[in-house]
């Protein structure tokens, strides 16, 4: 996978500066950079999912199938979290958990040859006390030149804060 770092000017990130800042995410927009997969990746990805053991609907000969070089959504799916960390910075230790995603639609392929990002925007933010914050995303797989998008879903994620309690209040006092 490459990240386009030669142009950043739509990049568009969220610093946060501190725990107490999290609830007020909520409304903020942000753009990963561009990427792309490297078909070396691509076929790992088949091969540890075992997608590469059986004839794949878009290999049809008569032509009916997707073609070469696509990208399964899953492996686009689970690229959300390395793109995301371009965006997302904080100023103390918070670490984002997966929690799930909902109302995820491939609208549509994804190629090897394709660039593409992730725009999004912070729909909610749950206090979840020593847990931390459930941050809910509405995210946006955007294709280079291309007006239908590669996905669109809801992502939530659990984001615990390490404070003097310790990540989730685990921490013993100290004497």
């Amino acid at each position: 996978m490459t990240v386009d770092l030669t142009d950043t000017s739509e990049v568009v990130t969220i610093t946060i500066d501190s725990p107490d800042a999290i609830p007020a995410l909520t409304g903020r927009a942000f753009t990963t950079p561009w990427f792309s997969v490297d078909p070396e990746r691509s076929e790992q990805f088949e091969y540890s999912t075992y997608l590469d053991s059986y004839p794949h609907p878009y290999e049809e000969e008569d032509g009916d199938g997707y073609g070469d070089g696509l990208v399964e959504g899953f492996h686009i799916l689970g690229m959300i979290d390395y793109l995301l960390n371009h965006v997302f910075e904080s100023n103390f230790r918070c670490v984002p958990w997966n929690y799930g995603l909902d109302r995820v639609r491939f609208v549509s392929v994804v190629r090897v040859t394709d660039q593409f990002r992730i725009t999004g925007t912070i729909r909610q933010v749950t206090d979840r006390g020593p847990q931390g914050y459930l941050v809910t995303a509405d995210l946006t797989g955007q294709v280079r030149s291309r007006e239908k998008p590669a996905f669109i879903a809801t992502q939530h994620a659990l984001w615990v804060v390490d404070n003097e309690a310790g990540p989730l209040g685990t921490k013993e006092p100290q004497q």
